[in-house]
């Protein structure tokens, strides 16, 4: 059996409480919405789940991006430290950092909701179609079953077998890879600021401009930025570009931005950054009460 972690641990490890520990008796604090407490956990056990991908598909994540955005964390990391204005990307390094940000997204618990979504409103659509005679084309083992009953009691089968398709087919040529790539362009937050960063279950925040008499998002919206911690102190973000990127270009320069004001980082990066799917979130003592206030408001309003 193998402890597989839907939030790989090097992004983890960029907020841990004691960074100077060993790797394995790093902690981080994770604030639970739900129960709204705090607990401490080692990166070893956190975000990790048994057997969550197939022994294939983790061997693929772990050679193909983790270990190598490792290193592009890493150099981020040393280039900020040392004031340097930007850090210098091949080709193939840049694609691939796209790569693994949109494999991010398509591998957490909201895919997997959105398809049970689908699957009940196919069959309702079923049910009012075919009415009394709906029962009668299934099969027998399966007349008394719904589908999300169906689908939770084969969510483990279900997912492995999603993930195993999805993830190895992101390549360079797929739709939503290439039109990030080309119309969107990253640059690197550096945070000196009293208030860190926060991490979140679900990973990435895309955040839309929506006219205001607009509730929700739709499938034709675009986001206007998209973030993804590195760590505490650090932020990759893409922003919508005017023009779109050359796609063939050896070397590309991810620009590093300094923010040292503490309402900017609140209002982009902690409010900006919550949201409504995400059931937990990485924090320190800089951020809880910010966090715990932008919940409680949230909460408010909904009700």
């Amino acid at each position: 059996m193998s402890r597989d972690h839907i939030i790989p641990q090097f992004i983890l490890r960029g907020f841990a409480i004691n960074p100077t520990a060993n790797k394995q008796d790093q902690k981080i604090m994770i604030y639970d919405k739900a129960t709204k407490q705090v607990h401490t956990k080692k990166i070893a056990d956190a975000y990790s789940l048994l057997n969550f991908n197939s022994p294939e598909t983790e061997k693929y994540l772990a050679n193909e991006y983790e270990s190598k955005v490792a290193k592009i964390f890493q150099r981020a990391s040393k280039a900020a430290s040392e004031k340097q204005q930007s850090i210098s990307l091949s080709n193939k390094e840049y694609k691939m950092l796209f790569r693994f940000f949109v494999i991010m997204w398509r591998r957490n618990n909201i895919q997997l909701e959105k398809a049970k979504e689908m699957g009940t409103q196919l069959e309702n659509m079923l049910k009012s179609l075919f009415r009394n005679h709906y029962k009668e084309m299934l099969k027998p083992e399966y007349k008394d079953y719904s589908f999300e009953k169906f689908f939770n009691e084969k969510i483990d089968d279900v997912r492995k077998a999603l993930y195993d398709k999805v993830i190895p087919e992101t390549k360079d040529d797929d739709p939503t890879v290439l039109k990030t790539i080309k119309h969107y362009s990253p640059f690197i937050v550096n945070n000196i600021s009293h208030i860190h960063f926060l991490l979140h279950n679900t990973y990435a925040t895309l955040r839309y401009v929506v006219p205001k008499n607009q509730n929700e998002i739709y499938a034709e919206d675009v986001p206007s930025i998209m973030i993804y911690p590195i760590s505490k102190t650090l932020c990759c973000c893409m922003l919508l570009s005017d023009k779109e990127i050359d796609t063939t270009k050896e070397k590309y320069a991810m620009p590093i931005e300094v923010w040292n004001n503490d309402e900017d980082i609140k209002l982009h990066f902690i409010d900006g950054y919550i949201t409504p799917t995400a059931k937990s979130f990485v924090i320190d003592n800089t951020n809880l009460s910010l966090v715990e206030n932008a919940i409680s408001r949230s909460s408010s309003y909904n009700c």
